[in-house]
């Protein structure tokens, strides 16, 4: 017996037969639209008063018939707007046909006047259409809150067609982005593109995605940042760089990870962190507004339960004025009662072991800090903060502190637990940076496989001389969900990494 989705798959094949037997390319390559939707209903007095002809095109999305009338609502991406058939305009034999062939996830070319219903809805009364594209699935009718997650991401394309609030999440996305352009280059910064395909994946503390190069019978290496080569360009001459890419780090898939992301880096010389704090606040403060609707005062649900297990705790995250400046010890022992400068590696190992913290295997002693703080101190951060001062096992590529040099010129703007940016004075003492490559070395003896690679060509490029100077990195993903409401960072990537179907799956 044939499934019913199989006999909607038969019909829509069936009708694509009849256009085609009229004659009729059902996928021809041009369109003589004129007007989009959207400039169609922002100009619909002066175009319906006028009783001129124009031609619109988009996508069926709902049709309902009345004898000799149809109706119809046409989608194009900009708006939607009512359609009007009447078969003694149309034509009987026009008419007949596309209430036949035509249905909804067809797109169409819809030639006719604009008018006002009695019912006082905007619409185009058909005088002529043409078939652009005949859709052989049909479209979902119950997309919208579908509880299968992950078969939302796979058909990405329906979830952005079905849920609003999805396409929205991606243009504002597109809008961050280029306030975030915007603001940089009217600070002075030049964008650049340097390599993603890399022999040496330096510059984060990550594991890369390995490939080999047939052509030099060698292996590369996907980047996981740009920073070494950014930095390359300080020593280079330029003063201010930056660049919005993608990177991509071999490592585990949560809510604030994926395995390829983007992230924005930029450089200046004769700046230190104290000065990237302030550029940082200035930017984010911009792009806030700029995708905000000009407010700094941004809407996010806490992922908390109440008794009936509903999300009830609606967070507003202020970004108005100077964010606190909190150091990295100061947080742990607040949130955790441990005092990391008493501590040795192995007694702060059986702290994070009684507080039930997984720790990876090799990690030095501000790796199990900082795995603690992941664990119980971030998740609780709600308003926007500046860490500061990390520990320097935490840091191979910055600058120690003067004033304590077990610690680096490093800041994180941490909000409702995203790490939103990660900010330091750069290393560019060239010895101090080989002996740093060294410790990193031995702690990827011991197992750390996400430890910094030796990185020779860096370093005799550091031996030229790099000015003294400051560097910035924020995953795009992570601010673009904050300002989203967003809680999964797959929710603001178009095509977000997916586990493949199992035969069972698909059978299902």
């Amino acid at each position: 017996m044939i499934s019913g989705l199989e006999k909607i798959k038969k019909d829509k094949l069936d009708k694509l037969k009849n256009i085609k037997d009229k004659g009729i390319n059902p996928y021809p390559a041009s369109t003589k639209r004129n007007y989009s939707l959207f400039l169609a209903k922002q100009n619909f007095k002066e175009l319906s008063d006028s009783k001129k002809e124009i031609v619109l095109a988009g996508r069926v999305v709902a049709k309902r018939e009345h004898g000799a009338l149809t109706f119809c609502v046409l989608d194009d991406g900009t708006e939607r707007l009512q359609l009007f058939l009447k078969k003694d305009v149309l034509g009987e034999d026009d008419y007949d046909f596309f209430v036949s062939n035509i249905e909804s996830g067809d797109f169409i070319e819809a030639r006719g006047i604009l008018f006002i219903t009695k019912r006082g809805e905007e619409t185009l009364n058909l005088t002529s259409f043409k078939v652009l594209s005949k859709a052989l699935l049909p479209l979902p009718e119950k997309w919208h809150g579908l509880t299968d997650i992950e078969e939302r991401y796979r058909k990405r394309y329906l979830d952005t067609l079905m849920n609003k609030d999805v396409k929205e999440k991606i243009i504002k996305r597109s809008q961050l982005i280029k306030a975030m352009r915007d603001f940089l280059n009217k600070d002075g910064f030049l964008e650049v593109e340097t390599p993603i395909l890399q022999t040496l994946a330096g510059g984060a503390l990550a594991k890369p995605f390995e490939t080999h190069l047939n052509a030099l019978d060698m292996d590369m290496f996907l980047r996981i940042a740009p920073e070494l080569y950014l930095k390359r360009l300080l020593v280079g001459g330029f003063e201010k760089v930056y660049e919005i890419g993608r990177c991509f780090r071999n490592e585990g898939m949560d809510a604030t990870h994926n395995p390829d992301f983007t992230m924005m880096e930029c450089y200046a010389a004769y700046q230190d962190y104290n000065d990237f704090m302030d550029m940082t606040e200035r930017m984010v403060q911009y792009i806030v507004k700029e995708v905000n609707g000009n407010s700094l005062e941004v809407e996010y649900s806490k992922k908390t339960k109440d008794d009936k297990g509903e999300e009830n705790n609606k967070e507003i995250i202020s970004f108005k004025g100077k964010f606190p400046k909190v150091e990295f010890i100061s947080l742990l022992k607040e949130y955790t009662g441990i005092d990391y400068d008493a501590l040795s590696e192995e007694e702060l190992l059986k702290e994070a072991r009684r507080l039930k913290v997984d720790i990876p295997k090799g990690s030095n002693k501000g790796k199990i800090a900082d795995e603690i703080y992941k664990d119980l101190v971030r998740p609780n951060i709600v308003q926007p903060i500046f860490m500061i001062n990390h520990p320097i096992e935490l840091s191979p590529l910055a600058k120690k502190m003067e004033s304590d040099s077990s610690k680096v010129e490093r800041f994180q703007l941490v909000v409702a637990g995203f790490e939103v940016a990660n900010a330091f004075s750069e290393l560019n003492d060239p010895q101090d940076q080989l002996e740093r490559f060294e410790e990193q070395e031995k702690n990827a003896e011991k197992g750390d496989d996400e430890s910094q690679k030796m990185d020779e060509d860096f370093i005799e490029a550091l031996k030229y001389g790099m000015p003294p100077a400051a560097g910035l990195g924020i995953g795009v993903e992570r601010l673009v969900a904050l300002l989203t409401d967003s809680h999964h960072i797959r929710e603001v990537i178009l095509f977000p990494t997916m586990r493949p179907k199992t035969k069972e799956e698909k059978n299902k």
